[in-house]
């Protein structure tokens, strides 16, 4: 298998991967809207195979629950912005708040709701109802899946307004302020324990544009909410069929009994493109047909007691430069990821490019370059003999960890031990690790080295994930984040300064600085960037996002796949 990954935050929790084997499917997906006027095809989406029947569960803080595993969960309950991730720097898409204003050097949050937001119960969404929800997510760990920052105060000057306040400046957190969705206070004040409850669609109480029509464990039915405070959606029924596996996912979408799926298909032209080029489409035609939604880089640890050379920025770039991006591309990644080309971490492509510092623009080169090699580890002490770097007697070995049933990341990292060894290294390629070890040994710093997807939804995130010291912690500790366990000043000091930015041009300026840092000291090594997986089928709904037009990254998220159905509309 492949490995998938969803990001939320930058919360290594929430991402999610899947390896499942059973080979059924579930029956006729489609299904006629209960809304009267005509029969309607329902929008069949497909987003994560399972091998057991759904649980009749719609608490949008359980994150084992249909809602949060299908990521269907703003079809009911709505966030208060919709953020693109595929445009970083652009601002929020206003949704239940018509607008979140900073102020007090990003201390305060003015959260200035739409007026006309209501309840699928007809009674109107309120400030009482954000202020309740914030309450509730930061008062209880296990209920903020976003990562939101508690506040110190919140107030509710008007039903249309919630003021947020913190005690250090939290602007540069406002991702997963926007992103969490919001409940009603007068349902979920009465559960006692929220992280648990089992709520069945039926008793369900949001603001989203659906509710639940039918369910069976093989399949779920929104159809429209009569009551949407927006008005009725265009398309009126939505479907969420069971597939137990990604071979029977990928061939009912290749036959078009799937209109929206976020998959890692191989050979996606063939297995899917071109079994009806009419109506079977990617995000681009193109390699790498994919949005790229986050920076693949090698960790490295940097305080590693077994591998204490890996502390050296010199050796890091050196390692960095040994690498083949390009190979790896084409033969592991089959095309479907881009070779990294920014040493300063970011997405150096639509995604990040008005973002990327100039001086750390196209600066990774994506073939090996061993004069490079040879130049930083001269610098770094080192000498060449019998064809491996040495100092004090000692050679470079370490060993880069990854699942071996991650298929692809496997092959990066066998094809990055052979690169390494070949330019002076002494490098092993470990797989016997299930998801769950390996995400233990690099949360808690018992690894040297390791392939690992990007984290963030915004520029600065994707880099603070890497280089922010105050997330990381001492080997056998658990990490937020940093997991190379990075400690720099500098570093600290552009986080900071970035964090406490009052402007545009403020913060611009911070996070080339924090470019700069990431470039000149390589914590960690910027390989590839990582697809989104996302495929459609325009035979029933037109209004998709392209490479033309990218209003919302369309990749299993359910802070956005309630934007992207919204978008859409029925072929007439």
């Amino acid at each position: 298998m492949t490995r998938r990954t969803t990001t939320t935050g930058i919360a290594l929790a929430a991402a999610a991967c899947l390896a499942l084997a059973a080979c059924s499917s579930s029956g006729n997906p489609t299904g006629t809207s209960s809304g009267g006027g005509g029969a309607q095809t329902a929008l069949v989406i497909e987003d994560a195979t399972a091998s057991t029947a759904y649980t009749n569960n719609f608490n949008p803080f359980d994150a084992g629950d249909f809602v949060l595993s299908e990521n269907t969960v703003s079809f009911m309950y709505e966030p208060l912005m919709m953020v693109n991730s595929l445009k970083s720097s652009e601002p929020s898409i206003p949704w239940l708040a018509q607008s979140i204003a900073w102020s007090d050097n990003g201390k305060t949050a003015t959260i200035t709701l739409n007026p006309s937001a209501k309840w699928s119960d007809g009674t109107a969404l309120t400030s009482a109802d954000v202020a309740y929800t914030y309450q509730l997510v930061t008062g209880n760990a296990a209920l903020n899946l976003q990562g939101i920052p508690a506040a110190s105060s919140i107030t509710e000057p008007s039903p249309t307004q919630v003021v947020l306040n913190f005690a250090t400046s939290e602007a540069a957190n406002y991702v997963a302020i926007d992103n969490q969705v919001i409940v009603q206070k007068k349902q979920w004040s009465t559960i006692s324990n929220p992280a648990t409850y089992v709520l069945s669609g039926s008793q369900a109480v949001g603001s989203g544009p659906y509710e639940l029509d039918s369910f069976s464990g093989q399949d779920v039915k929104y159809k429209a909410n009569p009551n949407y405070w927006q008005g009725a959606p265009k398309v009126k029924e939505l479907s969420i069929p069971l597939y137990t596996s990604n071979d029977a996912a990928a061939l009912a979408l290749a036959n078009g009994d799937i209109d929206l799926a976020g998959n890692d298909i191989n050979n996606v032209l063939s297995t899917f493109v071109n079994k009806d080029p009419q109506h079977n489409h990617l995000f681009q035609s193109s390699a790498p047909y994919f949005p790229a939604s986050n920076t693949v880089t090698l960790l490295l640890n940097n305080q590693s007691s077994q591998a204490p050379a890996l502390g050296d920025a010199n050796v890091r770039k050196a390692i960095s430069a040994a690498l083949d991006r390009q190979s790896m591309a084409t033969q592991c990644e089959t095309n479907y990821e881009a070779p990294a080309s920014s040493s300063g971490g970011l997405i150096a492509s639509s995604t990040d490019q008005s973002s990327v510092n100039p001086a750390t623009s196209n600066d990774i080169k994506a073939s090996p370059d061993q004069a490079t090699v040879a130049a930083d580890m001269k610098t770094a002490g080192y000498t060449e003999t019998g064809g491996k770097w040495v100092k004090g007697g000692k050679q470079i070995t370490f060993s880069i960890i990854d699942p071996n049933s991650f298929s692809d990341y496997w092959c990066d990292a066998k094809a990055m031990a052979t690169e390494l060894n070949t330019a002076g290294f002494n490098v092993t390629a470990s797989g016997n690790y299930t998801y769950d070890t390996w995400t233990q040994a690099i949360t808690t710093g018992n690894f040297t080295a390791a392939l690992h997807w990007g984290q963030g939804s915004t520029a600065f995130q994707r880099d603070q994930f890497i280089l922010d010291a105050t997330q990381t912690a001492k080997e056998g500790s658990t990490a937020a984040g940093d997991y190379d366990r990075y400690t720099s000043a500098a570093a600290t000091k552009a986080v900071t300064d970035y964090e406490s930015a009052t402007t545009t041009q403020d913060q611009q300026t911070a996070l080339n600085e924090i470019q700069q840092v990431y470039s000149d000291d390589m914590p960690a090594i910027p390989v590839l960037y990582g697809a989104a997986w996302y495929e459609y089928n325009d035979s029933h709904f037109t209004g998709w996002p392209t490479s033309a037009n990218p209003f919302i990254n369309p990749s299993p998220q359910y802070e956005s796949y309630e934007y992207l159905v919204w978008n859409l509309k029925p072929v007439s």
